[in-house]
């Protein structure tokens, strides 16, 4: 049980950020008090505007800066009366400020704390998230491709957000986009105006909604997995400069593929599927060079030839299509 009001009106604010759904007797049986210590603890937290109830009937929390500059402002419009509100502010804000240090700590503690266990439960917190962003989404999947099954489900919500003229900004490993359900799940949105880059390493997988809330994957020691949800400003700012380096390290996806080839394009023969197979493998020149049992030289003239029969540049773009040509 708190030891004074002011314990129980910290108690309470914490029970009600993560929980604001329970009923009152819930509330009262976790707490150990009485209806009576609630509602006061509650009325308390009312009064400083840590606390609304909704049209609903449901009770929600308010940030306590955002709450305190609320306090403020309503008594800034008494100036007229100041004599007669004179010593309501000050007690108003001497009990603010007692509260305001554990509450923030509760705040911070949430932001690195709020665990979502099982993917399960981390894909139902991102579609709601997707549902309320605003202004910005920056994603990074350091995962490799993505199940049929993921796209189906990811490719009406992604749609949806560019639809209401959200920045969406993606960035997807290499290895990734060698599959060809990945690779024009991404061109459908660049075609719907997000943008995309690709980078050969990625830290770990994250999603930044709008500045303000960060959800980073999570695997355990006990091989559990799911995410962590942050909103302290201040972690968030340090991961959105992580995406932002990664970002600039980044190839735009167009440049990195080269331009789409169509499927009923340059026939090729034997040989040049093969080798449009072996480089999707990874293998070095000199390897495909043995596997086709010709010199080196006579190698690098083969693939200039494949190249510019296809109009790529690179070893990466060839492995693309590979895949296009369902080699791979």
């Amino acid at each position: 049980m708190p030891a004074s009001d002011h314990d129980l009106a910290i108690s309470l604010y914490r029970l009600a950020r993560r929980n604001g759904d329970w009923s009152d007797t819930r509330m009262i049986e976790t707490l150990g008090v009485t209806p009576v210590a609630l509602d006061a603890a509650r009325d308390e937290l009312v009064q400083l505007g840590l606390l609304r109830e909704s049209d609903d009937e449901r009770w929600s929390v308010v940030d306590p800066m955002r709450a305190t500059e609320q306090v403020l402002q309503e008594h800034g419009r008494s100036v007229a009366d100041w004599s007669a509100t004179a010593s309501r502010l000050a007690a108003d804000i001497e009990s603010m400020a007692s509260l305001l240090p554990a509450l923030r700590v509760i705040v911070d503690d949430d932001a690195m704390n709020t665990v979502l266990e099982g993917n399960e439960t981390a894909r139902a917190f991102l579609a709601e998230l997707g549902d309320s962003l605003q202004h910005q989404l920056l994603t990074a999947h350091s995962g490799g491709a993505l199940p049929q099954e993921a796209i189906d489900a990811a490719l009406p919500q992604d749609l949806a957000v560019l639809e209401r003229g959200v920045e969406v900004r993606t960035i997807y490993l290499s290895s990734a986009v060698r599959s060809l359900p990945t690779l024009r799940y991404l061109e459908q949105l660049i075609e719907a105006g997000a943008q995309v880059r690709i980078r050969d390493t990625l830290p770990f997988r994250m999603v930044l909604a709008d500045g303000m809330t960060a959800v980073c994957s999570m695997k355990w020691a006990e091989g559990r997995s799911g995410a962590v949800v942050v909103r302290g400003s201040a972690y968030v700012q340090l991961l959105t400069r992580m995406f932002e380096f990664c970002w600039a390290e980044a190839t735009p996806m167009e440049a990195a593929i080269g331009r789409p080839v169509r499927l009923n394009g340059p026939d090729l023969d034997d040989e040049q599927r093969l080798m449009l197979r072996l480089f999707a493998d990874g293998l070095t020149d000199q390897a495909i060079a043995r596997q086709l049992g010709v010199a080196p030289r006579t190698f690098t003239r083969k693939t200039r030839v494949l190249f510019e029969q296809l109009g790529i540049e690179s070893r990466f773009q060839a492995g693309v299509q590979a895949v296009r040509r369902g080699l791979v």
